[in-house]
């Protein structure tokens, strides 16, 4: 964050103004609801989450919004991540996730590098704890699964992992609550994996990649 300001206390709504004759119930009510401003806007971004999307999912929404009249402002910003994936910003409310648009960041004045560090960050927070050696060695380890699990591939740890697997991690996320870990130094392993992983990625509710990923200079490739 900017200077190491919270985002929280960059993110103030706007109060209404009143002027100097107003009664003080009027100004009670505005601090009021200014107040309920704040805590909406804390709310909101306290369930911003980073997630994985398949690459081109922002441009393929955005083409449905313009096409239904959206303005230039409203369209989903991502990033790339890696091959065939990208990354958005997701609010989570109880039943749905809602994607963050441009207005968003203009309206909470914040960079999207900003946000997504804190998305990042909340994300994690809320996933499980990466396999260890132990867990991983010798076969496959498919993580229950959870929303946004896919975001797992955003976690620190990932290289002393395939380190200690003898550079032979290799993951795959079929879908958005999916994860697969496994050790790529097993033959049968390899040769049935990629059918098993196409098979999630056909049924998932939100599919994400049918393709396996290794680690390479600290970031995911797709495996040869």
């Amino acid at each position: 964050m900017n200077g190491g300001k919270s985002i929280f206390a960059k993110a103030i709504g706007w109060i209404g103004l009143f002027g100097a004759g107003d009664t003080v119930v009027e100004t009670s009510y505005a601090a009021t609801q200014g107040a309920e401003t704040v805590a909406l806007q804390e709310r909101e971004l306290r369930s911003l989450r980073l997630v994985i999307r398949a690459a081109g999912y922002a441009a393929e929404r955005n083409q449905i919004l313009a096409e239904r009249g959206a303005k230039g402002d409203e369209a989903i910003f991502s990033t790339a991540f890696a091959s065939g994936l990208e990354l958005i910003i997701v609010a989570d409310d109880p039943s749905t996730s809602r994607p963050w648009m441009q207005h968003h960041l203009n309206l909470y004045q914040v960079s999207q590098k900003e946000i997504m560090e804190l998305g990042r960050k909340q994300v994690l927070a809320i996933l499980p704890s990466l396999p260890s050696k132990e867990d991983v060695v010798g076969g496959v380890v498919m993580i229950p699964k959870t929303d946004h699990l896919a975001s797992l591939m955003l976690a620190d740890g990932w290289d002393d992992l395939d380190r200690a697997l003898d550079g032979n991690l290799v993951v795959a996320v079929p879908s958005d609550d999916v994860l697969i870990v496994a050790d790529g130094t097993r033959t049968e392993i390899l040769a049935k994996l990629p059918g098993f992983v196409n098979h999630q990625y056909a049924e998932a509710h939100r599919a994400v990649s049918h393709l396996l990923y290794r680690r390479k200079d600290g970031r995911w490739i797709a495996a040869d």
